[in-house]
This record gives C-alpha cells, sequence and structure tokens, in this order.
C-alpha cells in the first residue's frame, strides 16, 4: 500500500517527469554529437610514412573449417606490397574440412606463410589458438584480421605499420573493418550499425578515452599482449580477444588511428537476422568486462538514446509539450544527419547517406502530421 499510495501522488507530476527526461536525454545526445563526434568530422588520413628501415611486422589470422574462405581472401594479405620483411602467421584451429590442404598449397607459393596447426580444439573461440600465433610470430608488431577478411587494397600493411611506429608512445593502431555491401536490407543495417560503432569507438579514441577494437583490423606490439598477461584475465570468454584486450590496454597516449582508405579490411556480414543477434550477443557479454568508467559512459549513451524515442513516443501520444517535443526530435536528427554526413564519406559509406535521408525526411513528416493531428 506504501508504494501504491507513492505511485498516485506521483502520477500528477509524471508527464512533466517524462518531458524534462526526454529533454535531458536530447542534451545528452546532441551533447555526445557535438563534442565526441566532430573530432572525426575535420580528420584527414595521414601518409603511410614508414621509418627507416621499415620494421619487421607478423600478421595473424586464425582460421577453424575455413578452407573456401582462405582459398578466396588469403592471396589479398600474401600479396601485400610491404617493402619491409614481414610473415603470415595461419593458425590452423582444429579444421575439419580441407583447411589443412588450402595452407599447404599456399605454403609451396609463399614462402612467407607459416602455419601453426591446433589437433584439438580444447578452448572456446580463438584466444587460444590466437595466443600460438603469437607466439610463433617473429616479429614484435603484431597485425590481425580474419580468415573471411579482405584488404581493400596491397597497401593495408604498410598504412597500419605506419600507424602503429608514428610515435614511440603508440602501442595499439585501430583500423576500421566494414562490411562488403549487398542489396539486401539485412546488409544496409549491419553496414550502418558497423559504421555507427566505430564512429562511436574512432571518436572516443580521438578524444582521449579509446576502449575498444575489431580483431578483422587491428594492431598492436607485443609488449601489449605480454603485460596484460595475454587472454588469461577472461580466457574462459568465447568473445573478447579483440576489444578486451584494448580496453584493458589503451590509453590516451598510446593509441593511434588509421583511416586511410587503403587500409580498410572488408569481410562478409551475418546472412540471417539470427546470425547477426548472436554476434551481438557475444560483443555484449565482453561488454560486461570493459572498465567501470567505460560501462559507465557507453551505457548512459545508450540509455539517452533510449530513452529520446521512447519518450518521444510517450509525450506525443499524451499531447505533452509537442511543439517543444517536435522541435528537439527534429534538431537533433538533423545535426546528426550533418555529422553523419560528414563522417561517412570518411569511411567510404556515402552510400547510407540516402538511407538518412530519407529517415530524416519522414520523421519530419510525420512531425508535422502529429502537430497537425494533435
Amino acid at each position: 500500500m506504501p508504494a501504491l499510495n507513492a505511485v498516485t501522488l506521483l502520477l500528477p507530476f509524471l508527464p512533466d517527469l517524462c518531458f524534462w527526461l526526454y529533454i535531458a536525454a536530447t542534451l545528452v545526445q546532441l551533447g555526445f554529437g557535438g563534442v565526441v563526434w566532430v573530432y572525426l568530422v575535420g580528420h584527414r588520413a595521414a601518409g603511410s610514412i614508414l621509418p627507416e628501415p621499415p620494421p619487421g611486422a607478423s600478421v595473424v589470422i586464425c582460421a577453424r573449417n575455413e578452407a573456401k574462405n582462405l582459398q578466396k581472401y588469403l592471396p589479398a594479405v600474401l600479396e601485400q606490397q610491404y617493402p619491409g620483411d614481414w610473415e603470415l602467421v595461419v593458425v590452423d584451429d582444429a579444421s575439419q574440412d580441407g583447411t589443412p590442404e588450402v595452407l599447404k598449397a599456399f605454403q609451396e607459393k609463399y614462402p612467407r606463410l607459416k602455419v601453426v596447426r591446433v589437433f584439438k580444439k580444447e578452448h572456446p573461440g580463438k584466444k587460444h589458438a590466437l595466443s600460438l600465433g603469437i607466439a610463433a610470430a617473429r616479429f614484435d608488431l603484431l597485425f590481425l584480421t580474419d580468415a573471411d577478411c579482405e584488404p581493400a587494397s596491397g597497401f593495408w600493411l604498410q598504412h597500419m605499420v605506419a600507424a602503429l611506429t608514428a610515435k614511440p608512445e603508440t602501442e595499439i593502431a585501430l583500423g576500421y573493418a566494414p562490411t562488403r555491401p549487398r542489396s539486401t536490407f539485412l546488409n544496409g543495417w549491419i553496414r550502418f550499425e558497423t559504421a555507427q560503432t566505430a564512429i562511436q569507438y574512432f571518436s572516443l579514441a580521438k578524444a582521449g578515452m579509446p576502449y575498444m577494437g575489431v580483431g578483422r583490423n587491428l594492431a598492436w606490439k607485443r609488449r601489449v599482449f605480454q603485460r596484460g598477461g595475454g587472454f588469461q584475465a577472461h580466457l574462459e570468454l568465447p568473445s573478447g580477444d579483440d576489444d578486451l584486450l584494448v580496453n584493458a590496454a589503451a590509453t590516451a597516449e598510446n593509441v593511434a588511428v588509421c583511416l586511410a582508405p587503403e587500409s580498410f579490411v572488408y569481410s562478409e556480414g551475418a546472412e540471417t537476422w539470427a546470425q547477426w543477434f548472436s554476434q551481438k550477443r557475444r560483443h555484449l557479454s565482453a561488454g560486461k568486462r570493459y572498465r567501470p568508467l567505460h560501462q559507465l559512459v557507453l551505457a548512459g549513451i545508450s540509455l539517452s538514446q533510449t530513452l529520446h524515442y521512447f519518450l518521444l513516443l510517450v509525450l506525443l501520444l499524451t499531447g505533452f509539450g509537442t511543439i517543444t517535443v517536435a522541435i528537439c526530435y527534429l534538431l537533433r536528427s538533423f545535426f546528426l544527419f550533418f555529422l553523419y554526413k560528414r563522417i561517412l564519406p570518411i569511411l567510404r559509406e556515402s552510400r547510407l547517406l540516402s538511407q538518412l535521408r530519407f529517415t530524416t525526411r519522414c520523421s519530419q513528416r510525420t512531425m508535422e502530421h502529429l502537430y497537425h493531428y494533435l
């Protein structure tokens, strides 16, 4: 009964509470976009200036039952035009398809290819296999990608090495890993979500709070892996071989961002919604191990976005503060569209602007109709 009485007393104030929460959520969204995303608006890709002589580099790929993907995409990695000494280490993680035969054929053609074989799968995910690949690597500059990934050019490795060695204090280089475009709604959604996530972690990295990276296009110096004890802190998790290591080791000074289009690494996206949800669930499970500050910031961003849309609907249906609500919504929509218009071309995703333009126009028309109706 006391709880019911408290709710009854609060009911007259709920519209005002919802209204001010909506305003607060919108301001957080505008503030995050204005203060953080702006770091990418003026971004200009730096040239790939390498030290003299170019340092040695080890590319590490883990593959489990990836015979078809290796046959299709591995040549693009093996034929990188890097002027220094480098190698490709592929860890065959107890594959049961034709992966060993495919790798043997590639070894006969490419002497720089080194194969590490895991005969029995005893650990979830690829952390154990990746640890073996890193241990087998000859060089201290380590570059990670996946078996289903294809560099955008023959200069991917050169750009990533340049980013990792541009400053003495740099220990981690974050690269961009977009999804290959297809003419499906799911693919469009995945590409937009991938770009939005990248904008967030690149922006925060440039703002001095790096919190994650993506293993499809990531580089670090061996001492980062050794200093953090490898993957021992989260070995039981099937995910987190990339973002958790970055989250634990990254600082405002030791992370570089590489956004040269030639350094992008493209991959196949999920083919079904079930696969996409499964991937997101694995990523969220790793996010629970982020640093408390990072969890707080990311939760605030996510909560403000959820409240912005949820309370928008509540306030419009109740007719409370309709004009102010509509103005806030449109202000946020046009402001974010402006930022996307400046940032998406940097990520070579200008085609996604048509989807955003359509959504913004629909939102404007909907607001106009709701205003006249209410």
